[in-house]
């Protein structure tokens, strides 16, 4: 990016941020919000030009022409889904006693503000410590907001809430389940399923793990889950917390100041796109991201989901690819949390096997991973399944990554969770029993209700 751009934006940053005293209010609103959208402009523009820098070459490295073309295509679809940012370094992670050392060492050298969402806070060890880590950073005054969510976390004492609180964390219970009929706008079955980590603005986690002895290894829980979990220093740690500080405004009535793009963001590293599921802002990126990539995918699409019941469209998304050669498999449970949706999921195998689509079921752990890769250059890891209620309900968020690097490492953990699974055949599939074929097909209509 020229220097007279970077200029540019820092103008209109400075500008738009400290306005001359005895301005009209009116028209200093009205001169902001030109600010703020000519100041985005240049961002994506910045972006925009690191993308034709950066990867197109490296999409021309990753197959032929028309390889690099269809991704330069999906590229421009994904652009206007969610913040996209440059600079990012990030670290995939699947044992669980790192990502929690790892989130306690960021807490603990917090020194402005700490951002956290999660649909599980479990009252035990790895919960305990955590409710620590954060009442002692704001003790020392940092900023601690917590949104955990009221069914998920039904096993966190109001005691334990209210001590953090006293303690000057800004703790909030997302969507009661015990509320006067008329308090609230959003069913009972919409949860927030996000799992965020956000530590001043730069270093940030999300994918899959909840805050539970569960997801922990052997040395500070149990081991039970497989998950993965990212690790992002960069500006899309920002991103992250946008998502929350929406969230906490919308519970608090307020309004705020648009967040401006950092310079920071406008230089070269992972290019990393932060997408929401939210159905009270009719935000469905995730969704779309997905449809996009596998509509465009040449060679191999890897989808890794525990809970596993797509909707009729992705089915047929997916079904297309495999007819037109492409190497689609996913990876669900076999051990599942929730027997009615491995059920629901049995069902739901016929049709994608038919078509050439392959389906593993991990046997060995109980897998709670939520993770995909295309072509091997594009990346996601969140909390976002592949069934309706992540679809249709649930708070949901994932970082979409263009990485030749990350790519490659989340497809060698998937060989590497196929050793532990076993493949589903079409002809085992249509040995079903009377029993099991109603039985599943019930599980099936239940969980589209």
């Amino acid at each position: 990016m020229t220097f007279k751009r970077e200029t540019r934006i820092a103008r209109i940053l400075h500008h738009g941020a400290n306005p001359d005293k005895g301005t009209n209010p009116d028209k200093h609103r009205s001169m902001a919000k030109e600010h703020a959208k000519e100041a985005l402009k240049a961002h994506r523009d910045a972006v925009e030009d690191a993308v034709r820098r950066v990867f197109v070459p490296h999409l021309r490295r990753a197959g032929g022409r028309r390889f690099w073309a269809t991704w330069r295509g999906t590229l421009r679809r994904l652009r206007p889904l969610g913040a996209v940012s440059l600079g990012n370094r990030i670290r995939v992670l699947s044992d669980g006693d790192e990502v929690f050392e790892r989130m306690w060492r960021a807490i603990a050298s917090a020194e402005r503000r700490i951002v956290m969402e999660t649909y599980t806070l479990q009252p035990d060890e790895v919960g305990g410590r955590m409710l620590r880590e954060l009442s002692e950073a704001a003790q020392r005054g940092v900023e601690v907001d917590l949104v955990f969510d009221a069914f998920g976390s039904s096993d966190l004492p109001d005691r334990r809430v209210e001590e953090l609180r006293a303690s000057g964390v800004r703790a909030m219970a997302y969507n009661p389940i015990l509320r006067w009929p008329w308090s609230g706008r959003l069913s009972r079955l919409v949860r927030n399923h996000r799992k965020i980590l956000v530590v001043d603005e730069d270093t940030a986690f999300c994918g899959g793990m909840n805050i539970s002895a569960d997801y922990a290894g052997k040395r500070f829980g149990n081991g039970r889950f497989r998950d993965t979990h990212l690790l992002i220093r960069g500006p899309s740690a920002g991103d992250l917390a946008e998502i929350t500080r929406h969230l906490l405004e919308q519970d608090q009535r307020k309004k705020s100041a648009v967040r401006m793009p950092l310079l920071a963001e406008i230089s070269e590293g992972s290019l990393v796109q932060i997408l929401e599921s939210n159905i009270g802002r009719h935000r469905r990126a995730i969704q779309r991201a997905l449809r996009w990539t596998i509509r465009g995918s040449q060679e191999r699409c890897y989808l890794t989901s525990p809970y596993f019941v797509p909707p009729l469209l992705l089915v047929r998304i997916m079904t297309r690819a495999a007819r037109r050669g492409v190497d689609v498999r996913v990876l669900t449970t076999g051990r599942c949390d929730v027997p009615i949706v491995h059920a629901a999921s049995q069902h739901m195998y016929g049709r994608l096997l038919r078509e050439g689509v392959r389906i593993y079921e991990m046997t060995e752990r109980t897998l709670h991973s939520k993770t995909v890769t295309i072509d091997g250059v594009y990346a996601s890891v969140g909390s976002f399944n592949l069934d309706r209620w992540s679809h249709r309900r649930n708070l949901e968020v994932t970082a979409g990554v263009l990485d030749r690097r990350m790519a490659s490492e989340l497809e060698e953990h998937f060989q590497e969770d196929l050793e532990s699974s076993r493949e589903v055949r079409l002809e085992e599939w249509n040995k079903r029993t009377l029993m099991e074929r109603v039985g599943q097909a019930l599980a099936y209509q239940l969980m589209r209700l």
